[in-house]
């Protein structure tokens, strides 16, 4: 996490992250298992919009844009709508 302000670095102060070596960024107490990372980042998510702060969670799941586009492959003759004949009808 990133904070920008002296608010928002006292917010996530106060919810237990604390600061890398060199500052820029904010990481959660280690040995939290997925349940408490996700309480403490949802109270500290909370909080900040409390205070009218912006707040940006980020799970490092792709989303669509960080997908490339596959190359689209030109249509073969004969890959039209395939059609399948109608069974006939026996009658009695």
């Amino acid at each position: 996490m990133t904070a920008k302000t002296t608010s928002a670095r006292s917010l996530l102060e106060q919810h237990g992250f604390a600061p890398t070596a060199d500052g820029s960024l904010y990481r959660p107490q280690q040995g939290l298992d997925e349940r408490g990372l996700l309480g403490v980042v949802t109270a500290a998510e909370a909080h900040a919009y409390a205070h009218g702060l912006s707040a940006r969670v980020q799970l490092g799941i792709p989303t669509p844009a960080d997908i490339p586009a596959s190359a689209r492959r030109r249509p073969t003759a004969g890959t039209g709508p395939q059609t399948t004949p109608s069974a006939r009808r026996r009658t009695r």
